[in-house]
């Protein structure tokens, strides 16, 4: 193993380790410096191994089980730093992986081109060649992995399409071991420069692939996210509709009762000059029967918020469910209208859905809202529920509605709380599932004492 093959290594796996550590060191676990060095030798080690093996090897499809062996590799030390599933870090791994090998093979190419022959072994003019590659293409696969493979991970709706698409890098690979690089060893063979687009229209297709892919996964996320906001919104609807239909009954009820006020007036003046309190109490206590009951309940100024609150409140009482509620919003909360309504509506419903689907009768809701001070909110919603809490390996909890869906509700909860710099703290001890939040008006962090 010669110098030039130690530097051509090197240039294959640092740029690799430096953009995971730009674009996922908030996501690595704790220790993260501990964990960030250990995962960093191994990584060293286990391309130095690779590397020596692979001089060894002679045919193309060894070389492919070698590649695969040391994506695995890869794989497990990203994932035991970060918090991302194995799939997904195995889609991580693959594609910056193929990044490395795609610049080994532009470098190559030029050197090629520049030449007209291939270097039999690696050489120092193919290392400044890929270093040169290497800085010039270094930013754009950096904001391919912050703006859309991150979005593409961090958002995605289920874990189940990371069952699948994993396959895409490692047929890439595939394809680039078994058939381009066989092929590329031997272009001598191609007369004049038939073969002189392949190396930059197979990069171009790649990337493109994975661009494309991750867009898809995006997309569909945003379209699930979309939908169940607009369930909210219709939720919300139904609920100031409910709220303008009691509203409109009160005010019918209240005139027909003015209106019969001075028919109780004449009664009342009649038992009087009888002089017969008993007959006046009787007939006061059947009159108090006839006015409406108050069915419509004022928590806060919102109308928004107050008729959202009456909305699951009547909800609960058809299943029945238990509801109690201390609502205490004399200031003006934190948070828009809207989005005050969008926390809410997905903690009650997600709540009430749970305990829906409990089989004993020991079941309810709480939920207390309150202004701590001027600027922080508080938002507590506790539940009952059966069963399991089922979470993913990157720590989101995953619906009930679906097998490994991502609770899109809580996610939009946990989102909204992260943009006023509040805090979240879901607890699900002895059957109770506790979600607590604190919204903060200021851009100063909130902190729990």
């Amino acid at each position: 193993m010669t110098i030039a093959y130690i530097i051509n290594n090197f240039l294959f796996v640092i740029p690799c380790i430096l953009l995971l550590l730009l674009v996922f060191r908030d996501q690595m676990k704790k220790p993260v410096l501990l964990l960030i060095v250990a995962g960093i030798s191994l990584f060293m080690a286990a391309s130095i191994w690779g590397a020596y093996i692979f001089l060894l090897l002679g045919s193309p499809f060894q070389r492919f089980v070698l590649s695969m062996i040391s994506t695995f590799i890869g794989v497990f030390i990203f994932n035991g730093v970060c918090r991302y599933s194995f799939l997904q870090s195995f889609f991580i791994i693959a594609v910056v992986k193929s990044y490395s090998e795609n610049i080994r093979f532009l470098s190559s190419h030029i050197y090629y081109l520049f030449t007209n022959k291939l270097p039999e072994h690696a050489i120092l003019q193919i290392s400044c060649i890929t270093m040169i590659l290497t800085l010039l293409t270094f930013p754009i696969i950096w904001l391919f992995y912050k703006k859309i493979m991150r979005p593409a991970l961090d958002y995605t709706v289920s874990l189940s399409v990371w069952k699948f698409i994993w396959v895409v890098p490692v047929c890439n690979n595939a394809i680039f071991t078994l058939i381009i690089t066989t092929d590329v060893s031997h272009y001598t063979y191609y007369p004049g420069n038939e073969f002189s687009l392949i190396p930059p229209l197979w990069v171009l297709l790649t990337f493109s692939t994975y661009v494309l892919l991750l867009k898809m996964v995006i997309d569909v996320s945003k379209n699930a996210q979309l939908v169940e906001n607009l369930h909210l919104s219709e939720t919300q609807v139904a609920a100031q509709q409910k709220q303008m239909e009691l509203l409109q009954r009160n005010i019918q009820e209240t005139s027909r009762f003015r209106h019969d006020m001075r028919h109780h007036f004449l009664a009342i003046e009649g038992f009087i000059n009888d002089q017969d309190p008993e007959g006046l109490r009787a007939y006061i206590r059947q009159s108090m029967l006839l006015f409406p009951p108050k069915t419509i309940r004022f928590y806060c100024n919102s109308v928004a918020v107050n008729a959202l609150l009456c909305y699951y409140e009547e909800q609960a009482k058809t299943d029945p469910i238990p509801l109690s509620m201390n609502i205490s919003l004399d200031q003006s909360p934190p948070v828009s209208e809207t989005e005050l309504c969008l926390i809410l509506g997905n903690l009650l419903e997600n709540a009430i859905e749970a305990c829906r689907r409990m089989k004993s009768k020991k079941r309810f809701i709480s939920v207390k809202l309150s202004m701590a001070s001027a600027s922080i909110l508080v938002i507590q919603v506790s539940n009952s529920y059966e069963g399991t809490i089922r979470q993913a390996p990157d720590g989101t909890f995953l619906s009930s509605k679906g097998k490994d869906r991502k609770g899109i509700g809580l996610a939009s909860v946990l989102g909204t709380t992260e943009k006023y710099n509040g805090i979240a703290r879901i607890e699900y001890p002895d059957q109770i599932f506790k979600v607590s939040l604190l919204l903060n008006r200021n851009d100063t962090k909130c902190t729990i004492h």
